[in-house]
Order: C-alpha cells, then sequence, then structure tokens
C-alpha cells in the first residue's frame, strides 16, 4: 500500500521540466540521434527531445512524468520523487523549453517578374 504524498504544482511542474535526455544518459541507457532528436537504443519507436518524448509505435507522448510511468512503471509520486531531490528541487539538467516553442512562421518568398526558378546558392 502506498503512502500519499502531496506535491505542489511548482514541484510538479519542476518534475515534468527535467530534460530526459539528461535523465536517460545518467540511467546508462543508449541514445542515437535522430535529427533534432534522439531514439533510444534498445526501443527505436521511442523519441525524446528536451522534456518531451513519443512513442511513435502506439502514437502516445508526454513529459518527464509520464515517461516515468509509462516505461519504467512508476506511479504518480515514485516519478516525481525520482526526478526531484528530498527539497523538491531538481537534480537532473533542466530542458530549454524555449527552444522547442520558437519558431519562425513559414514565409513564402517574394515572387519573381518572370516566373523563373530562383536557385539560392
Amino acid at each position: 500500500m502506498s503512502t500519499y504524498i502531496h506535491f505542489t504544482d511548482e514541484q510538479k511542474q519542476r518534475a515534468n521540466s527535467v530534460d530526459l535526455v539528461d535523465f536517460l544518459e545518467r540511467q546508462g541507457e543508449k541514445l542515437l540521434r535522430s535529427g533534432r532528436e534522439k531514439r533510444l537504443a534498445n526501443d527505436r519507436s521511442i523519441t525524446v527531445r528536451g522534456n518531451r518524448w513519443y512513442d511513435h509505435e502506439i502514437r502516445e507522448g508526454g513529459l518527464a512524468i509520464d515517461f516515468l510511468q509509462n516505461f519504467y512503471g512508476l506511479s504518480f509520486p515514485e516519478a516525481v520523487t525520482r526526478l526531484l531531490d528530498e527539497q523538491g528541487e531538481v537534480i537532473y539538467k533542466t530542458a530549454d523549453i524555449k527552444e522547442q516553442e520558437e519558431r519562425k512562421p513559414f514565409i513564402l518568398p517574394p515572387r519573381h517578374s518572370d516566373m523563373r526558378r530562383v536557385l539560392l546558392i
């Protein structure tokens, strides 16, 4: 029987901000580079980037706490406790969320006067 552990919203947010690449490397997992993301060597359908993960096989993803619950079989309190220290502080590197959210919108170049192809060099 598990005991109830109260986590503040801030502690949950901190646990979910853990960089999964850093966490997995510290656990001894081998990761393979796949563009901007990394794939687990033992299950290549799973990609991680920052604090987000996605399993392409089952089409499901989430944040750090969800990852520990799904792939390590931990309960919610166990997952949060594993990501934070006794004082509720993050013990792993935090993900750069700004990098994930900022993307320039795609804008077409101006139309050429004679409709010829333009080669960018």
